[in-house]
């Protein structure tokens, strides 16, 4: 399969012709948190490969951040969680290798993506005290935060599901690899298993 997959990328780079645009949106999550993220889709006239882009904003979860109920402020507040953001910015494509053989709203594809990710590393207490507890200001957090950049990347597979018009959803699971330069909030790679949801429709 991957010999197929090198034989038709590197003709269609050098020959192809990508003339359907689309933009899209959706939701990731992952094993070490959640986000969203916005996309390009350049998808070649032979259908069989998509050159694609995205940015996305990863938010990183504690394994014990919890939610309680603040007394004080009578609302429910985040206790033990991380003030630690990712923004992947990926490029890559997609690979449809039964183009042809199924019906075509219905087109499963392997997937690879790579880029530069930046991770920006915020305050985990501030110093605002209510009772015995400590209140963590959005100012405070993030006032003067840690940014390092590393390279990631993503490889699985996904199907992409033709609605109504011109519009799809696209659904990926695999592997997404984002180490860091130095160990953050007690981890120094944040990589794991991730479900990427995204709703594109054609551009005009």
């Amino acid at each position: 399969l991957m010999n197929k997959l090198l034989t038709f990328v590197f003709p269609v780079f050098l020959l192809g012709q990508f003339d359907q645009v689309t933009n899209g949106f959706g939701l990731d999550i992952g094993s070490s948190g959640s986000g969203m993220f916005i996309m390009r889709n350049y998808v070649h006239a032979s259908e069989k490969l998509a050159l694609n882009g995205e940015l996305r904003f990863y938010d990183i979860k504690a394994e014990d951040e919890t939610i309680v109920y603040d007394y004080y402020t009578g609302q429910y507040e985040s206790v033990g969680g991380k003030s630690l953001v990712m923004l992947p910015v990926f490029v890559g494509g997609n690979y449809y290798p039964f183009v042809g053989k199924i019906e075509n709203n219905f087109s499963p594809f392997i997937s690879i993506k790579g880029g530069v990710v930046t991770t920006v590393d915020g305050e985990e207490s501030g110093t605002l005290m209510k009772g015995d507890s400590t209140t963590k200001t959005f100012s405070e957090r993030w006032k003067n935060p840690d940014i390092q950049y590393t390279l990631g990347g993503f490889i699985g597979v996904g199907i992409d599901f033709k609605i109504v018009g011109q519009s799809s959803v696209m659904v990926m699971v695999g592997f997404e690899y984002l180490p860091l330069k130095k160990e953050t909030d007690g981890k120094k790679d944040y990589s794991g298993f991730l479900i990427h949801l995204s709703f594109n429709r054609r551009a005009k």
